[in-house]
């Protein structure tokens, strides 16, 4: 008769399946945490960068004034007539990334959009236009949108 051995010393081969298998699982979780983490944080990046290109733009046609007719070129147009601006080039760079070439830049389009408005009260009247600022990216099918709104008086 074979005796049995008492002390056996090792872990067996299915013990050492299911560490595997739960070491894999863990592994996979932890990466697609660290995935999921940095999409976040570039996403958000992207729309702090697109909310200050909004902001500044506000603030060019804000101190610009009431009856400013910039060329309308491109975005850096400070034309604040009753339409949608700018009418050709809305291209705008928001980030190089930080490397030599353009291929991996980011670049949104910026528009503007100026509705004259009047209103009566009280014997007074009010001449403003709403003056709407938004910026899309990326350029190509525009994925995310930030927009400003505010009343330049005359």
């Amino acid at each position: 008769m074979l005796g049995v051995i008492r002390n056996e010393r090792g872990f067996s081969i299915m013990e050492n399946m299911v560490a595997l298998v739960i070491f894999s699982i863990v592994i996979i979780f932890l990466y697609q945490m660290l995935f999921s983490g940095r999409m976040l944080v570039e996403t958000g990046g992207e729309r702090r960068m697109a909310l200050k290109l909004a902001e500044f733009k506000m603030e060019e046609l804000k101190h610009a004034g009431y009856d400013s007719q910039g060329l309308d070129d491109d975005w850096t147009s400070l034309n604040m007539a009753t339409g949608n601006h700018p009418t050709n080039d809305p291209s705008v760079l928001m980030d190089n990334r930080g490397t030599p070439g353009t291929q991996d830049d980011l670049i949104g389009n910026m528009t503007w959009t100026v509705v004259d408005t009047t209103w009566s009260g009280g014997g007074v009247t009010t001449r403003c236009k709403i003056v709407r600022v938004s910026v899309e990216w990326p350029r190509i099918g525009p994925r995310d949108l930030v927009w400003l709104a505010t009343l330049v008086s005359q």
